[in-house]
């Protein structure tokens, strides 16, 4: 007997032992690749200065490596919003000044679309489990987020990327703690970073006017006051789910009444 008790004990703390090491390995992961793009200098990278003192070195590697670029560059994207590493604005940029509208969008979709998966996917580990108590305490927004995507999840997160200005990182960690479902998280993400980053592309395949133009330094201020009209227009379009979901709600509320 003591023996069976011994192997049922051994074979429950198999299982727990293997998941804590699998944790220990996801959070020694996350902070390698953050402490990898600090000491790489990413953040002071991703700048429009930055962009016009290599543009030169970066559009011929584009001409010689088409294909090998563009992988590069949803690479490098889906680890900037992965990681929360500020500088989301002038990856799409760049994705327009380098690849041109379309090609760029393309990119640039992408790459954000999967770096926001990444997150989302962490946020249902350990590391989630850790910064979510954190978070909440330092900001009462991530609980009602919570709640509301937990109420309407497609909806709530298409409108949430529809709004330029919303931070990435907040959606995908809140999407990540209600444990929302992959496919419909995916796909709201996929259609809601669609216009702002088509636009955004838009403004960075005209870049060069602006390099000819600008003094360094002052490319974001001047780039932020172009934007803020569209911006506005962004807003207004994230609306419109919002009020899908209000007719929505008001038809079956009807049909329920009459039944």
């Amino acid at each position: 007997m003591v023996a069976v008790a011994t192997d049922a004990r051994s074979a429950q703390a198999g299982p727990s032992s293997r998941m804590t090491w699998i944790r220990i390995g996801v959070v020694a992961l996350v902070v390698a690749a953050v402490a990898a793009a600090m000491a790489l200098g990413l953040p002071s990278m991703l700048s429009l200065d930055h962009l016009r003192a290599e543009r030169m070195t970066l559009m011929a590697f584009v001409h010689a490596h088409p294909w090998g670029s563009v992988l590069a560059y949803v690479s490098l994207y889906a680890v900037v919003v992965g990681f929360s590493i500020p500088g989301s604005l002038v990856m799409t940029l760049s994705g327009g000044f380098l690849f041109g509208v379309i090609e760029g969008g393309a990119a640039a979709v992408t790459g954000v679309s999967l770096g926001s998966i990444l997150m989302f996917l962490l946020a249902q580990t350990a590391v989630g489990d850790s910064l979510r108590g954190w978070i909440c305490r330092k900001s009462p927004l991530v609980h009602k987020l919570e709640m509301e995507v937990r109420e309407h999840p497609f909806t709530s997160i298409l409108t949430l990327r529809l709004i330029p200005a919303f931070p990435l990182w907040l959606v995908n960690l809140s999407a990540g703690f209600v444990r929302m479902k992959l496919l419909p998280y995916a796909l709201a993400t996929v259609i809601g970073v669609v216009p702002s980053t088509l636009l955004y592309s838009s403004v960075g395949a005209g870049l060069d006017h602006l390099f000819a133009t600008v003094a360094p330094g002052q490319l974001m201020s001047v780039l932020r006051r172009e934007l803020m009209l569209p911006a506005f227009g962004l807003i207004a379009l994230a609306v419109l789910p919002l009020a899908i979901r209000w007719f929505s709600g008001r038809h079956v509320a009807q049909r329920r009444s009459v039944a």
